[in-house]
């Protein structure tokens, strides 16, 4: 059977839902029921479908309504269902943008004929990336968690609230926080970055806050900080679990007051900033281990968005793949047209720990290696990802260990198999540099830790 998209199905006669859901689930489509036009359109907000079916009559919203509303954010295709003899409400239905209508009793062939010239491949048209006028990035996939997670990235854009962005290293969380920032009333105005991770402890107050001339030793200049440059606009706060705790309260002050202080300064400067924050540690967590403010952690997650491992959409690996392939053939100068369905069937069957950056990776050097005009099975070199799918055997883990005791051993074996490459290892692990760093440093005294790594 062949996988197709989603029908947004809207009825208030059950008997009708159950029974539009049979017919369409067995044609391939992945059908949504609501029972009426507000939560139809709801749902609608919440999750786009590919295509709506509506009733015309219905109790708390009419048909032409729900249409009139979806054309305003959409112009997915919908089709309207009439009862027998009210023609007239179809022909309004098609003046208001209906792409077809059907009239009741209908039979499952007239529907499917109806759906199949609405559209014409009878499931998604092969997705492009989402370019936009003025943003200079493209945004890639299909898979209905990544839609679900953009259609809520466009609800929430013009918000003022701060937005905590998680998922694994390698998703591309900082991306999502660029769109964020396009899509909202501040896109004029400038978006900042700080990575939390990469700024050494004792310059990460004065990168962010800015400080006065002879505040310290080497102060010869005033330096603007992070927040006053970002005002009006957007700051992101990378890896915000790597900040250290002392500057904690100084930012929980800053997204209270809306207001910062610079080192050795004399008074509170305002500052009109939207703040997002990205990060792959568990916040919670290091919230029970007090590492993290547990009032800042709940500053920081007014808005929560998760972007979605790769290898839970699986489905935007070929489309990812043929991104990447665009790009670096262009980029390397290589005529490089089209990948092998080998080469494919490789790429979707490897679990990805390091996720979309990982393959931007793995491309690019594929690109590199192809010899003649289409990528091949031999081309695709995933190097270390046999980790994942080993299992904890092993890792000689038994029942009783300590979880210390396993993360040191996971850790180890990741770092085994990349060469001591500590960047790639954090990468598969799903951790920063630093936190890496940190438990290589615990871990040095143990009487088993490689002497290799000890030196390193």
């Amino acid at each position: 059977m062949k996988k197709r998209g989603r029908i947004l199905v809207i009825d208030d006669d059950p008997a009708m839902r159950i029974a539009l859901k049979e017919a369409l689930s067995r044609a391939g489509w992945k059908v949504t029921l609501t029972s009426g036009g507000k939560s139809g359109l709801q749902s609608f907000r919440e999750s786009p479908a590919d295509l709506v079916i509506t009733d015309v009559r219905m109790e708390d919203m009419s048909g032409i309504e729900v249409l009139e509303q979806i054309r305003e954010i959409s112009n997915v295709p919908v089709i309207v269902i009439t009862a027998y003899g009210t023609v007239e409400d179809a022909v309004l239905a098609m003046k208001r943008g209906a792409v077809d209508y059907i009239l009741k009793p209908f039979s499952l062939d007239d529907l499917q004929k109806v759906i199949e010239n609405a559209m014409p491949a009878s499931s998604v048209s092969p997705p492009t990336p989402l370019t936009l006028e003025g943003f200079d990035r493209d945004i890639v996939g299909n898979a209905p968690a990544f839609r679900d997670m953009i259609a809520f990235c466009d609800s929430i854009a013009s918000s003022r609230c701060t937005v905590l962005i998680w998922g694994e290293s390698g998703t591309g969380k900082e991306l999502i926080a660029r769109y964020i920032h396009f899509k909202s009333p501040r896109r004029a105005f400038p978006f900042v970055a700080v990575n939390c991770a990469a700024i050494p402890e004792n310059l990460l107050e004065s990168e962010m806050f800015g400080h006065e001339r002879g505040a310290f030793t080497g102060a010869s200049v005033q330096k603007t900080g992070k927040f006053e440059l970002a005002n009006k606009g957007t700051l992101l706060l990378d890896e915000i679990g790597e900040l250290p705790k002392p500057l904690q309260a100084k930012l929980l002050r800053a997204l209270q007051e809306f207001e910062i202080d610079r080192v050795g300064g004399k008074a509170p400067i305002p500052v009109d900033v939207r703040v997002l924050a990205t990060t792959n540690a568990d916040l919670r967590k290091m919230v029970k281990e007090n590492t993290f403010r547990e009032d800042l952690f709940y500053r920081l997650n007014v808005i929560n968005i998760k972007v979605p491992p790769l290898r839970e959409r699986r489905e935007d690996i070929p489309l990812l793949a043929t991104h990447f392939l665009k790009k670096f053939t262009k980029e390397e100068n290589r005529s490089i047209s089209s990948i092998s369905d080998a080469a494919l069937q490789k790429l979707e069957n490897y679990t990805w720990p390091g996720n979309v950056r990982e393959l931007e990776n793995v491309m690019e050097r594929a690109v590199l290696m192809a010899r003649g005009n289409t990528i091949d099975e031999k081309d695709i070199i995933l190097e270390g990802g046999e980790i994942p799918r080993q299992g904890v055997k092993d890792l000689n883990i038994s029942a009783g260990q300590s979880v210390r005791e396993v993360e040191k051993l996971l850790i180890l074996k990741t770092l085994e198999e990349v060469g001591g490459n500590r960047t790639k290892a954090a990468q598969m692990l799903g951790i920063s540099i630093r936190t890496l760093r940190n438990k290589l440093s615990e871990y040095r005294n143990d009487p088993d830790f490689p002497d290799a790594l000890s030196k390193a």
